[in-house]
C-alpha cells in the first residue's frame, strides 16, 4: 500500500523547505529516514500521511 507524507524539512542554515514523500510503509521513523536520504534535512517536521 502506497502513503504519501507531507513533510517540513528544515535544512543546515534552518530554512523551511515543504516536499511530499511517497513511501511503502506509514512508520514515521521510515519517513524520516527517506526524507533525510533525498534531501539536505537536518530536523523533519511530518505533517500527515494518508493512503495514497
Amino acid at each position: 500500500m502506497k502513503m504519501i507524507a507531507k513533510i517540513r524539512y528544515t535544512d543546515f542554515q534552518k530554512r523551511s523547505h515543504f516536499v511530499e514523500v511517497e513511501s511503502d510503509a506509514s512508520d514515521r521513523r521510515h519517513i524520516e529516514d527517506l526524507v533525510k536520504a533525498r534531501y539536505p534535512a537536518e530536523k523533519v517536521y511530518i505533517q500527515s500521511v494518508r493512503q495514497k
